[in-house]
């Protein structure tokens, strides 16, 4: 009998081994990062059910070693924007308190930091450039492009009253950005911000803008609801069957159709994730949550 040997044994383990991790691989194919107070979470959708979270990582600034001292203790404190970026093997952040960073996926090293004032938006542009929107703050209220490869270096500014959204728009070549009351595009010109073209948005005090997953429109949120702007004919639609409510801070669409969005529940922040089509909702009692996007 060769059936409870020690090969046979070592032989099951490994199988048994690679079962478990490609089931991982399979189960971490859909999730979700939120972010709020110093953290950033990544989240298996699949995994989270009954409204509980499966998390799969966090990184907390606090604890971020490679971070100098203030953007540990101070300026990382309000999470309010997480981006996946580069097919997810980077995530941008911002802070309202003052900052923004780019990390690695895989092991959440900082690769770039940079001081922003009541930072709401960040992008990743070609040529590794990194731009930023700056909210209302006495130096603040403005576009701001830096060199991701020397961390803190900027290359231009442009003035933009409350700037809450940053998105690079790789077919038209053009950076999206909304502030108050205005979606304004720019070109990028040997490192500087040059204004293009500029639209008024329905509504007052935009929130979030993410491009939808075929790239030919963008979602918009202002203060009392949710808009498509289209890029070919230039106007704003109302989603129809989207759960309207006021000043929804994030809002984002998966390439299977499903929405994921936060509503703040007190003041600026949020327990709970949202998702549409299909319902779903994840609570996370222990964060002032600001920004949920997917992370496919």
């Amino acid at each position: 009998m060769i059936r409870n040997s020690p090969l046979m044994l070592a032989l099951l383990f490994f199988f048994m081994m690679i079962a478990a991790s490609y089931g991982q691989i399979q189960k971490k194919g859909k999730s979700f990062l939120v972010c709020g107070d110093s953290k950033v979470l990544a989240v298996d959708y699949a995994g989270s059910s009954d409204g509980i979270p499966d998390i799969l990582w966090t990184w907390d600034a606090q604890k971020a070693t490679d971070l100098p001292e203030t953007f540990r203790s101070r300026l990382f404190n309000t999470m309010d924007d997480c981006k996946p970026v580069n097919n997810g093997k980077q995530v941008l952040v911002s802070s309202s308190s003052g900052a923004i960073a780019l990390l690695d996926s895989k092991d959440q090293k900082v690769l770039f930091y940079a001081a922003v004032p009541n930072a709401h938006s960040i992008e990743l542009l070609p040529g590794n450039l990194i731009a930023a929107a700056a909210s209302t703050h006495k130096e603040g209220n403005k576009i701001m492009l830096f060199d991701a490869t020397q961390p803190g270096k900027m290359l231009s500014k442009d003035s933009l009253y409350s700037a809450h959204g940053t998105v690079w728009h790789e077919k038209n070549q053009l950076l999206y950005t909304l502030g108050y009351d205005v979606l304004r595009t720019y070109q990028i010109t040997d490192g500087q911000l040059v204004r293009d073209k500029e639209w008024k948005i329905p509504g007052e005090s935009g929130h979030d803008l993410t491009l939808a997953p075929d790239g030919m429109s963008f979602f918009i949120t202002e203060h009392t609801g949710i808009w498509r702007f289209e890029l070919e004919s230039e106007e704003f639609v109302k989603i129809i069957g989207f759960p309207d409510a006021e000043n929804i801070k994030s809002v984002g669409e998966s390439d299977s159709g499903q929405f994921i969005y936060t509503v703040p529940e007190e003041s600026w922040w949020t327990y709970h994730v949202n998702f549409h089509q299909p319902a779903l909702q994840v609570a996370f009692p222990d964060i002032k949550i600001y920004k949920a996007r997917w992370f496919e």
